[in-house]
């Protein structure tokens, strides 16, 4: 599961500057020989270069959710909403550079033991801190993306693994927001997304014994190239939906004649998922399909859909269906 608190990406000068200011804290130790005492300080400057860093890229790539933890609908919006290979080539190289970091030290720390002099103390010395700041460097463009990521991260919408789910899904405008606080009660919590000024309602629902998390997914257009929102939407109606209530407004002030939603509806049940379809304004107009009728401006119908809801849900179940095990 994506954590609620996700680390934030120091860039690669930070990290350099925040080891060697390290160095200066060491302290003198008093040895007999002088060579002795010149190899123990530059070891401790190299071994607490060495943990500074290290502590600096575990900490970036500790935090950051690894697909392996993550649910099919997370890895689908981490894939849609931050290029999902650049994601995990980035966290990647953050664990290359920490193994590169520990051998360079290993070696480093070793030729110093091994020094017979000052001059060959000084170039392992020197060469460590070059071939460090190069490797930390390199990382920048690592560093850059996730940074980037987390602000994306932080906006995946949290929906719980234990909660059954149900999906308000339809073109844009057609009262899919009017309909989550009729069905809810409450004034639904905005949940932003990255890349658009649309958003998330959520809502939680109770019918029977049972409590729904109740999700109002971003306006869907029936059409073949989705942006990055219809695709997230898309994406948590294939993964997380329990149920899909598709709306439809007869009187088409959305701006979308009313055969086109109906067969955005259709498209929805031709995935396979349960679909439940719901015409709104029906105190405005109303037709003589089998769909279910409802006035969220008046409230008419609101009660015999959460009962065909129930009713949808609890059939399902009984058959067994697997949209109830999210993966």
């Amino acid at each position: 599961m994506i954590p609620e608190r996700i680390p934030t990406v120091p860039d690669s000068k930070e990290i350099i500057e925040r080891s060697f200011k390290g160095v200066n804290k060491v302290q003198n130790i008093y040895l007999p020989s002088f060579l002795n005492k010149l190899k123990s300080v530059s070891i401790q400057k190299i071994k607490l270069m060495e943990a500074t860093a290290k502590k600096a890229l575990g900490r970036v790539y500790d935090g950051f959710p690894k697909f392996d933890d993550l649910d099919r609908f997370e890895r689908d919006v981490l894939f849609i909403m931050v290029n999902g290979r650049e994601y995990e080539r980035s966290l990647n190289n953050l664990k290359w550079a920490r193994t590169k970091i520990t051998e360079l030290a290993t070696n480093s720390i070793r030729g110093i033991k091994k020094a017979p002099n000052m001059t060959v103390i000084a170039r392992f010395r020197s060469s460590f801190y070059g071939r460090f700041s190069s490797i930390i460097e390199d990382m920048d463009e690592s560093l850059s993306f996730l940074r980037e990521a987390r602000e994306a991260l932080k906006k995946v919408p949290q929906v719980s693994r234990e909660m059954k789910i149900i999906i308000i899904a339809g073109f844009p405008n057609v009262g899919k927001s009017s309909l989550i606080s009729k069905l809810t009660n409450l004034t639904p919590e905005i949940a932003d997304y990255p890349f658009t000024t649309k958003s998330i309602n959520v809502g939680m629902m109770k019918m029977g014994a049972s409590i729904y998390e109740v999700l109002d997914v971003p306006g869907l257009l029936n059409r073949k190239n989705h942006n990055t929102i219809e695709r997230v939407a898309l994406a948590a109606i294939e993964n997380i939906g329990n149920l899909v209530v598709c709306m439809m407004d007869p009187t088409e002030e959305c701006g979308y004649r009313l055969e086109e939603q109906q067969k955005l509806c259709d498209s929805l049940k031709d995935l396979g998922k349960n679909v439940l379809i719901v015409e709104n304004k029906i105190d405005v107009e109303r037709t003589d399909s089998d769909n279910i009728k409802i006035s969220c401006e008046t409230g008419e119908g609101i009660e015999e859909l959460k009962k065909k809801m129930e009713e949808n849900i609890r059939e399902r179940k009984d058959k067994g269906n697997s949209v109830f095990q999210r993966t």
